[in-house]
């Protein structure tokens, strides 16, 4: 035992090189490799791999977009509208295609035949609701119901075509609401939209009508947290479908705030306003009289200021909305196995909003297509995804599933839902 002990230490201080010399020299095997035991294999394969943040990302640019945008606005002015179907299908395969994830783009494959198709109604209906809507009550009636009726049909509709249409990898999503969910969603934004006109075609003569008709609008924080549940909670990719845990009252103290902010604004107005009487009023008749000289340019510098305050308030207002609904609405959508994270920051998406609202009213219109691809871009800028294996993922959710052409159903209408 002693004499075993000592070899070992003398093993253990031989250089590897020198000891497989050694062995060679006296025809002695060498020490075999430590065979892996199975539950070191085990330990190893069932080591937890850290999830990964998957950024979304736009390699389109605005001087790219511009050239598709002018070329479909001729077109559509000259065809009187109708070459709109395919100037939107241009529109999201640009997008689409240069929107990618983890090194690979999405797709869109949409017909311009299939939008034009639900154009058609859309603009027969618009007429009706312009044109006819105020000719009797019995039409308003008649419109106001159809309306009712069809709009969450269509919805569902254009979301099921806008998704199909759309893909990823070779694998398509899909929307999976169903008709009478779609009802409880739009059915009472349709009620809220509506029911000015209604009230306004059935009682013209009696205007305190008008605050029935628009106290719906009370409940329209609910409303929209409902629409979003509705289509974030459907979305499915393959095999993978989407959770939504957002609740109904999620918007509600964002709507809140913006009321209050509108309300302050207001007070610091009036308050603005009695000082400057008030300081009219102490100098006597030297500024008054300075005031009268130059009323004209006065009124028009104050009525400028009004207009920019206000014009400023409503993009605030329209933006923080915005923000909060994309950052909430897809804060709480997963699929399984990815979870996705939203932080649109509120200060500069508003100042890129002013910036985008007036370089496009200086240009006259002609920076708008360098508009939409910059919110774009910033939006997707502040969305993320977290998945261990986004490949692993991603066949998950093929397994089973093959290269469909398509759900005919989904493809009966197609609305232009989005910018």
């Amino acid at each position: 035992m002693q004499i075993h002990q000592e070899a070992e230490v003398w093993l253990s201080t031989v250089p590897l090189v020198e000891y497989q010399e050694w062995t060679n020299d006296l025809d002695i095997d060498p020490l075999p490799e430590a065979p892996a035991t199975a539950a070191a294999i085990a330990s190893k394969s069932e080591q937890p791999r850290m999830p990964d943040w998957y950024q979304l990302s736009f390699s389109g640019t605005g001087k790219e977009y511009f050239r598709i945008w002018v070329v479909n606005l001729c077109l559509s002015l000259a065809t009187l509208g109708i070459y709109s179907a395919w100037a939107k299908v241009r529109r999201l395969e640009y997008f689409d295609r240069n929107t990618s994830l983890a090194g690979a783009s999405f797709n869109f494959h949409g017909e311009a035949k299939t939008i034009l198709r639900g154009r058609l109604v859309a603009v027969v209906l618009l007429f009706c609701y312009h044109y006819l809507f105020t000719l009797s009550k019995n039409l308003a009636l008649l419109f106001f119901v159809i309306f009712v009726l069809g709009l969450p049909f269509m919805m569902r509709s254009a979301l099921r075509f806008r998704l199909h249409q759309t893909s990823y990898r070779g694998l398509r999503f899909q929307f999976h609401g169903s008709v009478q969910d779609a009802y409880a969603a739009y059915a009472p934004v349709a009620l809220v939209i509506l029911l000015p006109g209604l009230f306004g075609a059935l009682f013209p003569e009696e205007s305190y009508m008008a605050f029935f008709a628009f106290l719906g609008y009370i409940f329209w924080p609910w409303l929209h947290a409902r629409m979003r549940i509705y289509q974030h909670d459907n979305i499915s990719y393959g095999n993978l479908r989407a959770s939504c845990d957002m609740k109904s009252g999620a918007f509600s103290w964002s709507y809140v705030g913006v009321l209050l902010a509108l309300f302050c604004s207001l007070i610091v107005g009036i308050f603005l306003s009695g000082i400057v009487a008030v300081i009219i009023e102490k100098n006597g008749g030297s500024l008054l009289q300075y005031i009268r000289s130059t009323k004209d340019v006065f009124f028009l510098v104050i009525g400028f200021l009004m207009m920019l305050a206000a014009v400023l308030a409503a993009i605030g207002c329209l933006s923080y909305i915005q923000a909060v609904a994309w950052n909430k609405s897809w804060d709480n959508t997963s699929f399984p196995g990815i979870d996705i994270d939203s932080s649109l920051p509120y200060w500069p998406y508003w100042r890129l909003q002013v910036k985008n609202f007036f370089f496009t009213l200086f240009s006259l219109g002609l920076y708008r297509p360098f508009a939409v691809v910059a919110v774009y871009r910033f939006r997707l800028a502040y969305v993320r995804l977290l998945a261990e294996e986004l490949d692993q993922v991603q066949a998950i959710s093929r397994a089973g599933q093959t290269q469909a052409t398509g759900d005919s159903s989904a493809d009966m209408f197609g609305f232009d839902l989005s910018w």
